[in-house]
């Protein structure tokens, strides 16, 4: 599994600041307009997951944890 971070609703600078303090994931992608946020529904905070094909595989909206994401991850077998 590839985990990449989509940045796009503040400036880039912000973008990078935060994946600095947060020690986000190691891709970290960002948009200049929303418009990747936009076509996955996404908010923030939002958990997304696709599968290879590029298909949302799991969407969970709101704040998660380790545990969260274990259970999405679970919920994809």
């Amino acid at each position: 599994m590839t985990v990449i971070g989509v940045g796009g609703t503040d400036s880039l600078s912000q973008a990078e600041s935060f994946l600095a303090s947060a020690g986000g994931p190691p891709i970290m992608l960002w948009d200049e307009r929303p418009d990747s946020w936009s076509h996955y529904n996404a908010g923030n905070p939002a958990l997304i997951l696709l599968d290879g094909a590029g298909e949302t595989r799991v969407e969970r909206v709101g704040s998660f944890n380790r545990s969260r994401l274990q259970d999405a991850l679970d919920s994809l077998s």
